[in-house]
């Protein structure tokens, strides 16, 4: 009987050190700088949007950097937007999205994750990491005595569509509606989704295993489930989701997921069947997004072919943006402030 005890903790150890090897191929454990042959946009790209950068601290006392953006010919703001990126670089991968709502009258917090471009931190340490991240974000805006009084509104995509809708569990800052852009519903499943693209293995008898490093990572934090958070508060959630995702795949998304939301009268989920994991890109733009990124990879991304095709990214096509799901979410976050607004006037 000792035997079998000894044998079961010998396997569990090996299971435990393959899950961790495992959640490192999702490159949580290195620092994230970005793509150096592409063309991040700033806010000089941009007609009338001014940026001005601040900082704060996060949990562990890293700087994060970002800007604040705003529209130099809006004089009075609806409403703070705070904007969480995705894997892959940090907010300037998103300036064309941070543009178009400080053109619709929003200021625009946006920065760079723990471990991201120009913030600090030598790797991403985990999913969960945007959570906190986005936490101490908060914090920040109720210190700055332009913000603290701004009805807030949290933009996400991705990694930071997850973000976006799960930190609410863990602040207890007003926040006034919610937009994700293909959020994942567990962090557990996405892990699962990238080892199997790479390893061709279902490796669902290590789930147990990414849940225990993710909570000994980051408590509770670690292991939160969107649709989960989504049911728990009461904060108006807008989730777009694209129906080819293979990202963040359907299965593991709110949208994908309606018989857990679908009672909760302040979610609402809009899936696009035919788009991709960039669903807030037209779609001829997600296509040549994919094609070109499709083709670097099979060209190998330091060779001189693939650098020619780098060279002759059509930016303004890569960036275009589906301005149907960008209306949508922009009326979605009026009608968050309007029922603010509402609520106000009739002295609740």
């Amino acid at each position: 009987m000792l035997y079998v005890f000894i044998a079961v903790i010998i396997i569990c150890i090996l299971l435990f050190v393959i899950a961790l090897k495992i959640m490192d191929t999702t490159g949580i454990n290195k620092r994230c700088e970005g793509d150096e042959n592409l063309k991040y946009l700033k806010a000089k790209n941009f007609d009338n949007l001014n940026a001005r950068p601040v900082d704060f601290k996060s949990d562990k006392g890293q700087t994060l950097n970002g800007f604040l953006y705003s529209n130099a010919k809006v004089e009075t703001y609806k409403a703070l937007v705070v904007f969480s990126h995705g894997m892959g670089a940090g907010h300037l991968a998103y300036t064309t999205e941070i543009n178009y709502f400080a053109q619709k009258g929003y200021h625009v917090l946006a920065y760079d994750n723990t471990g991201t471009c120009a913030s600090e931190g030598n790797k991403i340490k985990g999913f969960a990491q945007g959570i906190i991240d986005l936490k101490h974000a908060l914090d920040f805006v109720k210190k700055r005595d332009e913000l603290k009084d701004m009805p807030i509104i949290l933009v996400g995509h991705s990694w930071g569509a997850y973000s976006v809708c799960n930190v609410s569990a863990i602040t207890e800052t007003e926040i006034k509606g919610i937009v994700a852009f293909s959020p994942f519903n567990s962090m557990n499943k996405l892990i699962r989704d990238v080892a199997k693209t790479k390893t061709k293995i279902d490796l669902s008898i290590l789930s147990p295993f990414f849940d225990l490093i993710n909570l000994s990572r980051f408590g509770k934090t670690g292991i939160l489930r969107t649709c989960d958070t989504i049911n728990s508060n009461s904060v108006p959630t807008l989730v777009m989701h694209g129906g080819n995702d293979m990202q963040v795949t359907v299965k593991n998304s709110p949208v994908g997921k309606p018989h857990k939301i679908q009672d909760n009268e302040n979610a609402r989920t809009v899936l696009y069947e035919s788009k991709f994991h960039n669903v807030y890109l037209a779609k001829d733009a997600e296509q040549y997004l994919n094609d070109t990124f499709a083709k670097i990879e099979t060209l190998g991304k330091n060779s001189p072919e693939a650098y020619e095709v780098y060279q002759n990214i059509d930016y303004a096509l890569i960036t275009k943006e589906d301005l149907n799901v960008m209306e949508t979410a922009v009326s979605f976050m009026e009608e968050c402030i309007m029922k603010r607004d509402f609520l106000i006037e009739q002295g609740e």
